[in-house]
């Protein structure tokens, strides 16, 4: 007879879900849509798809932060014009924006923001750029008193919304 111990297949292994690929939405060449802020862009990326960019490394004054984060906004849309812009994401954030060094003319954007003192390095989020660029363009906005250091001591963007 069939009376032998009964087959019990084993359970499917858990489905491993992948981590999304680092190169979210937009990488290489995109054209600039619109600026939101000192630090977020929204670009159309090469496939067509519009995506939304935070700034790598850096921290502008909020918008509500009045004047500084106004000013903020102004210096990037100068510094972009209206010209393509090239995408080297790094991550992509809680909210879902990638998180991209920008380059323009072959200038890295975001690193001329702090150079102009438009914007703070983001020390918590350095990891993904040349910290010692980043650190030495800081200490010489400050050093020369451009932007943000010629506004005297104002609350910086992260202690600012904490702080909402």
């Amino acid at each position: 007879g069939s009376k032998g111990t009964m087959y019990i297949a084993p359970a499917p292994a858990p489905r491993r879900t992948q981590p999304k690929p680092v190169a979210a939405a937009a990488a290489g060449p995109a054209t600039l849509v619109s600026v939101g802020d000192g630090d977020t862009i929204r670009v159309t990326g090469a496939n067509g798809q519009k995506v939304t960019i935070r700034m790598a490394c850096i921290d502008a004054p909020e918008t509500a932060q009045g004047e500084s984060g106004t000013q903020a906004t102004l210096v990037l849309k100068q510094l972009l014009g209206a010209g393509p812009v090239e995408i080297r994401p790094q991550t992509v954030d809680r909210y879902g924006r990638t998180v991209a060094e920008v380059f323009s003319g072959g200038r890295n954007v975001n690193l001329e923001m702090v150079r102009m003192g438009a914007a703070y390095v983001y020390r918590q989020y350095l990891s993904g750029c040349d910290e010692s660029a980043y650190l030495g363009a800081e200490s010489q906005a400050e050093r020369y008193r451009f932007g943000v250091w010629r506004w005297g001591n104002e609350v910086k963007p992260w202690d600012f919304r904490k702080s909402r």
